[in-house]
């Protein structure tokens, strides 16, 4: 087996372990790729994977708060993975970048406004027409000035998957204006 082959299958038994609840085998028997004619409703693939990852954090959010404290302390033990980050793609097939406005105290003690724009999201509401978004940035790009990334890879390229970082700013888009996602590795925010 080439590395190439084992990273492929490795990659896809990771990204759709926690995504795919319906039943993969009837779609290899009808020869039909998972989100083609598999929709309720004219939901949508971007809509059906958005909210299986949705769910997946929910059911990841449900922990008993006393257990997950002591789980959070015990020494040696990492956090339990909460949110599935993504990528998403517009109909024109380019990467779907947002902005958003937050605010900081400075050095002086003074509210500052701080522009801020990712690739990467992390989904936090869903309903018929509209997706609620919060857009995540790595870690090290807080303490950059002027670091507006120009395609996803300039932004996650070399950095670490435990970096990324919730900034706080929601959006909401219009499920229609999607055409395609790419998940990322699940990571505790």
């Amino acid at each position: 087996m080439d590395i190439c082959k084992r990273c492929k299958n490795s990659y896809e038994r990771e990204s759709y372990e926690y995504l795919w609840d319906h039943d993969e085998v009837d779609h290899k028997e009808n020869n039909k790729k998972p989100c083609k004619n598999h929709h309720k409703d004219n939901e949508t693939c971007v809509e059906e994977i958005l909210h299986a990852i949705l769910l997946a954090q929910r059911k990841a959010g449900d922990d008993d708060h006393c257990k997950h404290s002591y789980e959070v302390y015990e020494e040696g033990r990492k956090r339990k993975k909460n949110t599935i980050p993504f990528i998403l793609y517009c109909g024109n097939c380019k990467p779907f970048k947002a902005t958003g406005v937050t605010s900081f105290s400075s050095y002086s003690k003074q509210k500052k406004f701080a522009c801020i724009s990712s690739f990467i999201f992390k989904i936090k509401d869903l309903d018929e027409k509209c997706v609620t978004l919060e857009l995540l940035i790595i870690k090290s790009d807080q303490k950059c000035e002027n670091n507006e990334p120009k395609t996803p890879c300039n932004q996650i390229d070399g950095k670490k998957v435990d970096d990324l970082v919730k900034t706080g700013i929601f959006i909401n888009i219009d499920l229609s204006c999607l055409c395609a996602i790419t998940c990322l590795p699940a990571v505790y925010l």
